[in-house]
């Protein structure tokens, strides 16, 4: 389970990713690699960079249409303005209505998203 000051930094990080535009790209590996070696200044950002990335085609590889969906929605729509708790709630309740499902069915699918990212972030730093 993720603590909540590293999930603000991990749902800050998937906010930024879809702010500099690589949410909606539809690139193959190598090229979103070298997008985001351009736009990224930092080490460390390219790193979280290629992690949400990662993340994302981890998700698509298994199947998690559900939680590529929540992510886009709660994480990616509307970047240029601040992302408040009401707001994700706002959004959360709309995607369990939209799927028929439970809210907290709709908050796993999240966290499970960012323990995802968590790993992957982990393995890409242990890589570089």
């Amino acid at each position: 389970m993720v603590k909540n000051e590293k999930r603000d930094e991990i749902i800050r990080i998937f906010r930024k990713f879809a702010r500099i535009g690589l949410a909606y790209q539809e690139l193959y590996p190598m090229q979103m690699y070298k997008r985001i070696d351009i736009l990224c200044s930092s080490r460390r950002l390219k790193i979280e960079m290629i992690s949400v990335f990662d993340t994302m085609r981890l998700l698509a590889v298994n199947g998690d249409n559900e939680i590529i969906e929540a992510v886009y929605e709660v994480y990616f729509k509307g970047v240029n303005c601040r992302l408040t708790q009401k707001e994700i709630s706002e959004r959360v309740y709309r995607i369990a209505n939209e799927q028929h499902c439970d809210i907290r069915t709709v908050y796993r699918r999240l966290e499970r998203a960012r323990n995802i990212y968590l790993q992957v972030y982990e393995r890409e730093g242990l890589l570089t």
